[in-house]
């Protein structure tokens, strides 16, 4: 058994951190209850489904003749990132495993009425990915290294209405709705990383290569009737056809670095720095395959870092108590922020518990994640006004070691 728990240590360490270290733009780090207990810290440490629930509001701004007074606010969802991990010890100091996460997502679906709905109603990005991985460890247990090769799935849908003025009437009027869906496409990177453990001392790091996923789908345009006739027809002969549509998605590469400690007895701290290459991000593109472009997005993302405080009390051999604190840099610059992604600077905090008795593993976690108000600052092109997000997350886990 005690051979075992440093085998799953050293495996854990290049499957779990790739998908722990996520954080802000549409990264989901929250990859397994033990990590996400310690705040995501868990570069130098690494031995492990979250539900996660979203609540977000928009105000617009009072000096935007548009969106002065208006409000709005997410529909409820609870999301279930799921996670896996299976570890298989090949003999001497040989591991393999294989990890099952969901390192992305977003889900911005507002709730009716909503009147940045020409902008977007609802955005929804899905991924899931498979790491096989191979890890070695030397005979002291002082050193490893490891990697493996991430093969990844996504989709994307994108809703919105059109909106247009009437000119019999003068009022604005919501004239046709847009359904982008993409097929699943799929892609495969890298990610390679070390530990050392000197004495009290733990030093990780981890690197995951980034991926440009390329989707194909088909956009529908439904009208919507407006009851005027002689509009209806102005319309009508106005609005783009169904059609194929394309677009590619960059996903950054992600640089993880750990430094953690037992020194203090019973008690395991970690320190996490993490470097995300969101400035790959240079825009959103959808070209039709018969109107040309259809969607043209300037975003300019840049590169951002996040910063994690975890620790791990053993109360007894039974029990472990943890706590975390975390602080994520957005990488999107004001003149970016939408509805389709109003993202923002993260702050947060965890508690977990642990129990393993035997070969049995339960790890539960309950995060709170709030977003600093951000404020388009009347930059914006279609909709200005200011955001604010919270978010609840309660991550479980199971483990059994054989």
């Amino acid at each position: 058994m005690r051979r075992f728990s440093r085998t799953w240590v050293v495996i854990a360490a290049f499957i779990l951190v790739g998908g722990s270290a996520f954080g802000s733009g549409f990264s989901i780090f929250e990859q397994g209850a033990k990590a996400t207990g310690m705040g995501g810290a868990f570069a130098a440490t690494a031995d492990d489904p979250s539900a996660i629930f979203y609540n977000n509001e928009f105000i617009g701004d009072p000096n935007d003749a548009f969106s002065s007074g208006a409000r709005g606010f997410y529909k409820h969802h609870t999301f279930v990132p799921p996670n896996a991990y299976a570890v298989v010890p090949l003999g001497g100091n040989l591991t393999f495993g294989v990890g099952l996460m969901t390192p992305y997502g977003l889900r911005t679906d507002w709730d009716n009425p909503w009147i940045g709905r020409a902008s977007s109603r609802d955005a929804n990005i899905k991924v899931v990915s498979v790491e096989p991985a191979l890890a070695w460890q030397s005979s002291s247990g002082v050193f490893a290294v490891g990697g493996g090769v991430e093969y990844r799935r996504g989709r994307v849908i994108l809703t919105s209405n059109v909106l247009e003025k009437n000119p019999f009437n003068g009022r604005i009027s919501d004239v046709a709705g847009n359904f982008l869906s993409s097929s699943w496409k799929s892609g495969t990177t890298w990610n390679a990383g070390v530990l050392f453990k000197p004495g009290t001392w733990r030093i990780g790091a981890a690197y995951r290569g980034d991926m440009d996923l390329k989707f194909d789908g088909d956009l529908t345009v439904t009208q919507i009737p407006t009851g005027i006739a002689p509009f209806d027809a102005l319309v009508k002969a106005g609005l783009p056809p169904n059609q194929g549509v394309k677009t590619t998605i960059p996903f950054p590469a992600v640089a993880s670095i750990g430094i953690a400690t037992t020194a203090i007895p019973n008690w395991d701290f970690e320190l996490d720095v993490t470097n995300t290459t969101w400035s790959r991000f240079k825009s959103l593109t959808v070209n039709g395959n018969t109107s040309g472009v259809l969607i043209s997005r300037a975003e300019n993302w840049k590169d951002t870092n996040s910063y994690r405080l975890g620790a791990n009390h053993m109360v007894n051999p039974t029990w472990d108590v943890r706590f975390g604190v975390l602080y994520d840099e957005n990488p999107q610059p004001v003149e970016a922020v939408s509805p389709l992604l109003p993202d923002a600077d993260r702050e947060g905090a965890t508690f977990g518990v642990g129990y393993h008795k035997g070969p049995f593993i339960i790890d539960a976690t309950e995060f709170v994640l709030h977003f600093k108000r951000r404020s388009t600052n009347g930059t914006s092109s279609d909709l200005n006004g200011t955001y604010k997000t919270d978010a609840n997350l309660v991550s479980l886990n199971l483990g059994y070691r054989f």
